[in-house]
């Protein structure tokens, strides 16, 4: 027997595949926040080492500039004691070089600074003087910049995960309304636009990398 509701008819197919979308909807969203989740949590791990390393670089510029402060006072009396004639003043404090003054003396010296003009007016010029941290300093400096750098990376991914997940919603939304309309017009332009925003948030998700499924 013919169905006596040409309209109810029409609208059977919307049921099913209302709510089938509508599931690809909810899971594509779970998996959408998790991922985010994950995304921006693994941004804040690398944030605080990137702090880490820029607190370890500048604690270690402070000790660089306290230890090249002393090694300043140490030559400037050696050399009083050199210009003075006092041999054994300067010779005690020349025996108490650190290395890296040491290696800058030598070069220095090798300037013969006392008899040539040309020669460095000190050790503590750049192309002499290397200053006790500066390794460890640059180091800390290159750390701090490679985590930054993947802090906003991880952002990143987590932050496009979570607009996926609104516009999964807005999926939801339509699809769930979309057979209660009377109009047919209506009620197919919302159900195709729920299936055009759904897909293309599946293929943002496809595109996306994925992390923490083993953590």
């Amino acid at each position: 027997m013919a169905d006596s509701n040409p309209n109810e008819s029409r609208r059977r197919w919307f049921e099913p595949a209302s709510a089938i979308l509508m599931a690809l909807a909810t899971l594509s969203t779970a998996w959408c926040s998790y991922q985010a989740s994950k995304w921006n949590g693994q941004s804040s791990d690398f944030a605080t080492r990137a702090a880490r390393s820029d607190q370890q670089a500048a604690l270690l510029t402070l000790q660089d500039n306290q230890v090249a402060g002393i090694q300043v006072k140490l030559f400037s009396d050696f050399i009083n004691a050199r210009v003075s004639g006092n041999e054994k003043l300067s010779q005690f404090y020349s025996d108490r070089f650190p290395p890296e003054l040491r290696a800058a003396y030598d070069r220095w010296m090798e300037q013969k600074p006392f008899e040539n003009p040309k020669a460095d007016p000190h050790p503590f010029v750049p192309t002499l003087y290397k200053t006790r941290f500066v390794d460890q300093i640059r180091q800390a400096n290159a750390d701090s910049a490679r985590d930054g750098a993947e802090a906003k990376r991880n952002g990143n991914f987590g932050a496009q995960y979570l607009g996926n997940t609104v516009l999964l919603a807005a999926v939801l939304f339509f699809a769930g309304t979309s057979a209660k309309f009377d109009q047919r017009y209506v009620r197919q332009s919302s159900f195709f636009f729920a299936v055009a925003a759904f897909l293309f948030a599946a293929a943002r998700m496809l595109m996306l990398p994925v992390t923490g499924l083993f953590s």
